[in-house]
């Protein structure tokens, strides 16, 4: 019955060809420092010399799975390519994102309103880098949305507010030009009560 040892046959490799399938997923899936341990191993095994291979005991290995190695190196060395690549786009990504943002809360910084100045000299003033604000407070909101400020703890109260540092560019560029800060009136903003104790 030649048609059944076939189907048979052809059973056993489908468990085989799923084995490779996953093994092969999993290696997706390692991190980039053990794609270079794979890759560094592949190729010394690949091109190191006989009589090194032959001291470390790995000489009839390494002829027996050469084309395995061979395999492995070129996969783990583009995986790590394609990791170093896509980690340096997105780097660059972040970089280009933040210096548009800060180019943007420099503008806006440019033409602020007298309650967003209000804000912003209590952290000239007390040279704090935060402060409490409400957050329901729709200045407070259009100063974090320009990035000029931003929520720095979850902890806080609905009545009190929430502490808010400002951004570094935002500082540096107020302790550079207080006078952005001129304005109608003289007075600073924080939402914290005083304490009687």
């Amino acid at each position: 019955m030649p048609g059944v040892a076939r189907a048979t046959e052809h059973r056993d490799l489908c468990p085989q060809r799923m084995n490779v399938l996953q093994a092969l997923l999993e290696v997706l899936k390692l991190a980039p420092r053990y794609l270079v341990a794979l890759t560094v191993a592949s190729a010394f095994l690949l091109f190191a010399k006989d009589d090194w291979l032959n001291r470390l005991g790995v000489l009839k290995f390494t002829e027996d799975y050469r084309p395995w190695l061979g395999i492995t190196l070129i996969l783990t060395g583009s995986l790590f390519a394609v990791s170093v690549f896509i980690d340096g786009f997105r780097w660059l990504q972040g970089k280009r994102r933040r210096a548009r943002l800060r180019d943007l809360g420099l503008q806006r910084l440019q033409s602020l309103t007298e309650e967003e100045k209000q804000i912003l000299r209590f952290y000239i003033a007390k040279k704090t880098r935060t402060n409490v604000l409400r957050i329901d407070d729709g200045v407070v909101q259009g100063l974090v949305n320009a990035g000029i400020i931003y929520r720095a703890a979850s902890v806080g109260d609905m009545l009190e507010g929430f502490a808010n540092n400002i951004s570094t560019f935002a500082w540096e560029y107020l302790n550079q030009h207080p006078e952005v800060l001129n304005g109608t009136t003289r007075t600073y903003r924080t939402d914290k009560s005083e304490s009687f104790w």
